[in-house]
Order: C-alpha cells, then sequence, then structure tokens
C-alpha cells in the first residue's frame, strides 16, 4: 500500500509539472503574437527645373542696340553688311556683329569657328583663298577699332586667312539675361581686306564665308 500510494502520489506530481510546463509555453507563445510597436513615417520631395539658353543677333551697320534682333542658328544666318561688292587690291571693309542671350537665358560664350568659304573661281582665280580678316570684341567697327590694343578674337599678330577661327585662350562672354530683359550684347567686329598686289585672274569672281558662333552657356 505505502509503495502504490507513493507511486501515485510522483505520478500526480509529474501531470502538475506537465501542466505548468505547458501553460509556460503557451504564455511564451500568447506573448510573441501579441507584442506590436509603434509605427510612423517621413516624407521628401524635391521639385527640379532646367535652365534656359537662348542667343540672339543682330547685324545693322552701324550697330544698333534698338535694331532687328532675330535667331539666327541656321546657315547662312544673318548678312553681314560689309558693302564690299566691288573689292579691289589693298582695299578693307568693315562689318558688325553683336550676340547677347534672349530673356530669362542664364550666362554663357561664345566662339568663333572657321568659317566655311566658297569662291567662283580657282586657283588663281579663288577669291575666297586671297581674301584676309581679323576680328575684335569692340563697341565701334571701323579702321580705328583695330588700332592701339583692342580684344582681338582673330588675328592679334597680323591679318588670317579665312581658313583660321579664333585665337587659342580667347574667351567671348555672354551676360546672362533677367526675367524681363535680355542680356548685355557682345560686340565683334570684321575686318575683311583683298590684300595688295592681289592676281588680276581675281577680277570679277566672287565669295563668301560663312561665320558659325557656338554658344555655351555657363550653367
Amino acid at each position: 500500500m505505502g509503495h502504490r500510494r507513493a507511486k501515485t502520489k510522483r505520478g500526480v506530481v509529474f501531470l502538475r509539472i506537465r501542466a505548468l510546463l505547458a501553460g509556460a509555453l503557451a504564455l511564451g507563445l500568447g506573448g510573441s503574437v501579441t507584442l506590436a510597436s509603434w509605427t510612423d513615417s517621413e516624407f521628401a520631395t524635391g521639385s527640379f527645373g532646367a535652365s534656359v539658353f537662348v542667343t540672339e543677333s543682330n547685324v545693322t551697320n552701324p550697330y544698333n542696340a534698338l535694331g532687328t534682333w532675330s535667331t539666327n542658328d541656321v546657315s547662312p544666318g544673318a548678312t553681314l553688311v560689309f558693302n564690299a561688292a566691288a573689292m579691289s587690291p589693298g582695299t578693307v571693309f568693315y562689318a558688325p556683329f553683336a550676340v547677347r542671350t534672349k530673356t530669362a537665358s542664364v550666362a554663357g560664350e561664345v566662339v568663333l569657328e572657321i568659317p566655311v568659304v566658297t569662291s567662283s573661281g580657282t586657283g588663281t582665280a579663288d577669291l575666297g583663298a586671297a581674301l584676309r580678316y581679323r576680328v575684335v570684341r569692340s563697341a565701334t567697327c571701323d579702321a580705328s577699332t583695330f588700332t592701339g590694343t583692342p580684344d582681338f578674337v582673330v588675328g592679334s599678330d597680323g591679318v588670317k586667312p579665312l581658313t583660321v577661327g579664333q585665337a587659342a585662350g580667347v574667351v567671348n562672354p555672354l551676360a546672362a539675361a533677367t526675367a524681363t530683359l535680355p542680356g548685355a550684347a557682345t560686340q565683334f567686329c570684321f575686318e575683311v581686306s583683298l590684300p595688295a598686289g592681289a592676281n588680276n585672274a581675281l577680277q570679277g569672281q566672287t565669295a563668301s564665308a560663312t561665320w558659325q558662333f557656338t554658344a555655351t552657356s555657363s550653367s
């Protein structure tokens, strides 16, 4: 009898321990399922817009800031007014060109490229090959413009053939415009000459040169 009671008592204790362990396990599982955290969010939005860079030019001769300004971005562009339809050896002609940024445009700079030249004749009759030129940045455009120490773009060391473009290191700035007004003009003066001693075969020949001004924004 004593042995049986002891055995039964141990069984009851064992069952109680199992029940307690099972309850603890259930509580532990229940706690892991019901745990939660507070959440919150922050957002940020960026807005972006591109700048504007547009130029226009003016070829009035003599230069007139109130003259016609237009966008000449397709060759042959505006016609430089040289009045040089009847050149003879030793003659020199001048023509102004002005470029500026249009309203709301950012600043930049402009480069004078090598001109594209066409001539009616060839060899000793090639007028385009015989012509020489220089270019400076200036508010005036006549013979006096090239005296002293002007801001040379082409020809600081003498006249050049039409196979030469802007000299290395030259910077031609373009001022920024405002929301209501165009930028201040950058003015150029072209000098084109037919050297003394030009070949007689050039008589009656014609030529044209198309210069490209390549403008690049600064921002």
